[in-house]
């Protein structure tokens, strides 16, 4: 075993560049992450080689009493390793329990980037201990397990990716830019516009609103990595907009919002191609547009937001949560 626990500055910075560049690295298991969590403590886990590279990292979010006396540790779309090698899964899921151990009583949880269907990834998770429950719906998971991806996004160019769309959203993007539409990135300022618009959508929706100071958090604590987007008609009426993060290979649409009014202007259409214009300008090779429910009984609402994203992403499935109980 070749578990270390992280200290000190020079190993976030560490963690950061490991995730950033991992292919299956996400913005959650930055250290940054930590700062938009204030109530959580964080541990950063390293798997080693015995020439010290890395063979892995987990970023562990923990809480010493989630309201019932017990402890919660949760590694948001975590660990980041390759999920064959179990050589390093055995190291961080070794150092999850050692960091469990200091806790009490409580629950780990993670909901690491496995690919629906990867039986030998899954027999590996569950071989360490880890409970799994296959095929959870959209509201019973942390994070979604359906996701919009649009991959291949690296080598392409702008007039490549539009024609790769079908005719009818090729002709409402360029309907939106056309009909004096705009959509550009803004400073935090401009977030109350957002949030006014994220509230509306939300009780739309029916999906729980986070405080503004939350989506704030983000912004700050991803710097140059995050952008606010704001798209406006011709009076500068903000319509659509979006918070976004450019971390390593992947773009993430990790909150969207929507005015019901003007729908002839088609703003959502060159919201998301400008989102996809930031993945080209940062070298993204993955657009994740996030959750989407894809049963229409479940939710409606949320079925037709699908219905939308489809246009731009196909779904994609992850597998779902990994968990023990200490």
């Amino acid at each position: 075993m070749s578990i270390r626990f992280a200290s000190g500055p020079e190993d976030e910075v560490l963690a950061e560049r490991f995730a950033a560049s991992h292919p299956l690295g996400s913005f959650m298991q930055s250290p940054r992450w930590a700062l938009v969590k204030p109530k959580w403590g964080h541990t950063v886990l390293f798997s080693q080689r015995e020439d010290g590279t890395l063979r892995g990292s987990m970023l562990v979010l923990s809480l010493a009493d989630r309201g019932d006396g017990k402890a919660l540790l949760y590694a948001p779309r975590g660990p980041v390793c390759d999920f064959h090698d179990l050589h390093a899964l055995a190291d961080l899921f070794a150092g999850a329990r050692m960091l469990a151990s200091r806790f009490g009583r409580g629950e780990f949880k993670c909901d690491p980037l496995v690919a629906e269907g990867d039986a030998e990834a899954v027999a590996g998770l569950t071989a360490l201990g880890l409970s799994f429950s296959p095929g959870a719906k959209f509201h019973e998971t942390v994070q979604p397990r359906q996701n919009a991806v649009r991959r291949g996004l690296a080598g392409m160019d702008e007039a490549q990716l539009l024609a790769s769309f079908s005719a009818k959203t090729r002709y409402y993007v360029r309907r939106a830019a056309a009909q004096g539409v705009t959509c550009t990135p803004c400073p935090q300022e401009a977030l109350p516009e957002f949030y006014a618009l994220y509230e509306e959508t939300g009780r739309r929706q029916g999906f729980p609103v986070r405080p503004e100071e939350y989506l704030l958090s983000i912004l700050s604590a991803f710097g140059a990595h995050a952008r606010l987007y704001l798209c406006r008609s011709p009076e500068g009426e903000a319509l659509a907009g979006s918070v976004a993060v450019a971390f390593g290979p992947r773009l993430s649409f990790v909150y969207g919002a929507s005015s019901r009014r003007r729908p002839e202007l088609a703003a959502c259409y060159l919201l998301q191609w400008e989102m996809l214009r930031f993945a080209l300008e940062r070298g993204c090779d993955l657009y994740d547009m996030g959750g989407v429910c894809t049963d229409e009984a479940e939710s409606p609402a949320l079925f037709h937001l699908y219905t939308f994203k489809r246009k731009f992403a196909p779904a994609e499935g992850l597998a779902g949560e990994f968990r023990f109980v200490f």
